[in-house]
């Protein structure tokens, strides 16, 4: 599970400093699709503990922040956030998760630059993520800001992006995803059958995940305010409805 900790890299002059652009980031999606380990893998160290146990899973959002050493230029605050869907039946996102993204949005300062979706190989056409998508994208952020989709356990694809070449119009065509683009990663480091292409395809990962995230964020973050009344009100009907399936009293959003 994340830690409400940040994660800062070795301080570089005040020159350098000063030119330093910074993204604001928020990552969502199902429980146990890779969240933490993507954060992991943007800064290439253990910041944030992933768990193979969707009891383990991250529970709370947490702000890992940092300036990479190939990346002088660009500070990252990445948001974890609560996995998504993990009711029994995966029918609605836990009123929980879906609670904490919110106040998450509000409270970044300055704003939000870029969402990035993360979701497993093989499980963008299921009801969990259909549901996650339309909540977060369409109905909370009213498809006013740019999100980038990750897709995960690409470990064994040869080039890395064959996924998407053969499924982008499926997803944008059939699934009418509307994504700004699609990186898709291997984030394991090591394996002993094959280490040297396991590290080569998570380093070529990391590059351009890194990359993709510096092109799409916005120039300047947008701050929920803008939108602030129809998100809320948004947030609250849906708490009140999905409180009784889950079995939750109800509950405010302030």
């Amino acid at each position: 599970m994340a830690s409400n900790s940040e994660y800062y890299s070795s301080d570089s002059d005040n020159e350098e400093m000063e030119k330093q652009r910074e993204l604001n980031v928020i990552i969502f999606g199902e429980s146990g699709v890779g969240k933490s380990a993507l954060i992991n893998q943007i800064f290439d160290k253990n910041v944030v503990e992933a768990s193979n146990r969707a009891v383990e899973c991250t529970t709370i959002s947490a702000k890992v922040s940092g300036t990479l050493k190939e990346y002088p230029h660009l500070k990252f605050n990445v948001y974890d956030t609560a996995g998504l869907s993990e009711s029994d039946d995966g029918s609605v996102p836990t009123a929980h998760a879906f609670v904490q993204l919110v106040k998450l949005a509000y409270f970044i300062p300055n704003g939000i630059n870029l969402l990035i979706c993360c979701a497993e190989k093989g499980l963008l056409s299921g009801e969990r993520f259909k549901i996650n998508y339309r909540i977060v994208i369409k109905e909370l952020c009213e498809q006013r800001m740019p999100c980038l989709l990750v897709v995960t356990k690409c470990d064994d694809d040869h080039p890395l992006d064959s996924w998407w070449n053969e499924n982008k119009d499926v997803v944008r065509n059939q699934l009418k995803f509307e994504f700004i683009d699609c990186v898709c990663v291997s984030t394991l480091k090591t394996n002993r059958r094959r280490p040297d292409e396991i590290l080569e395809d998570y380093t070529e990962s990391r590059g351009n995940l890194i990359e993709a995230i510096s092109k799409y964020s916005l120039s300047e973050p947008m701050s929920m305010d803008s939108w602030k009344r129809t998100a809320r009100s948004y947030a609250q009907s849906f708490f009140n409805r999905t409180r009784q399936l889950l079995g939750f009293e109800e509950n405010s959003l302030r």
